[in-house]
């Protein structure tokens, strides 16, 4: 895999959810967009219907690198839901129609998405929509209540280094760095979540992925792996 080009742009929202899947009855969230729900948000901006395109995006067509620009918030809210085992209308339910459920949101994220697609045609499909702030359908921070906002950031070559003492300001995976403990500073809080990382076209999980991040974006000095120069930026694509 050669990736020469990626385009960069940020992803914000009022309040997101990206629903950890071992969650039932109080749902939790994610504290970063997972990379199904990215391929979700690519696939809505360039106007993809409905799983049409698991096989376009799979785990070699598109590769993306995460970077947390504001810090992780979590808040709980109470949402009534409405029971439609008995069916799809109110008037069809006959007793307590509205089930409160506590929810997990995420308040005021804010991402910067670094993305590489080894399609050129839609790469470049990609490209114009985020220069011109154009959308088919309208994205979401997860769930379609919750409206996101995007802005291009730029199109930049990359340089594939390996990590000798170097700064990284992206999400990375678990495992593939050593961290410098030494360079840490006061306050600073790690994340490891286990994500989903890929779907097939019956929405099944293929594979999970624990990554670690600092909880207000803050960089991470690591040593070893395999990291990529993207304009200002050492990322890692995930």
């Amino acid at each position: 895999m050669e990736i020469d080009k990626a385009l960069v742009f940020d992803l914000w929202g009022d309040y997101g959810h990206f629903r950890k899947i071992e969650t039932t009855t109080s749902p939790l969230t994610y504290s970063i967009p997972t990379l199904t729900a990215l391929n979700g948000l690519i696939a809505a901006i360039l106007g993809f219907s409905r799983d049409s395109y698991y096989k376009i995006f799979s785990r070699e067509n598109i590769k993306f690198g995460i970077r947390v620009q504001n810090p992780i918030k979590k808040i709980n809210v109470s949402i009534n839901l409405v029971n439609t085992s008995d069916g799809f209308f109110l008037w069809d339910i006959k007793e307590n129609p509205r089930s409160p459920t506590p929810f997990e949101f995420l308040k005021e994220p804010c991402y910067r998405i670094y993305v590489w697609i080894k399609d050129k045609r839609i790469y470049g499909d990609l490209k114009r929509h985020l220069e011109e702030h154009k959308s088919v359908f309208t994205p979401y921070m997860g769930l379609s209540e919750l409206i996101a906002n995007f802005k291009f950031i730029g199109e930049f070559d990359v340089y594939k280094k390996s990590a000798i003492e170097d700064y990284v300001q992206s999400v990375i995976k678990k495992g593939d760095f050593e961290i410098n403990i030494d360079h840490l500073e006061e306050g600073m809080r790690w994340i490891v979540e286990n994500i989903p990382f890929y779907m097939d076209h019956n929405r099944k999980v293929l594979n999970y992925t624990q990554l670690l991040f600092e909880e207000s974006g803050k960089p991470l000095k690591v040593s070893g792996g395999l990291i990529y120069r993207v304009g200002e930026d050492n990322i890692v694509f995930l």
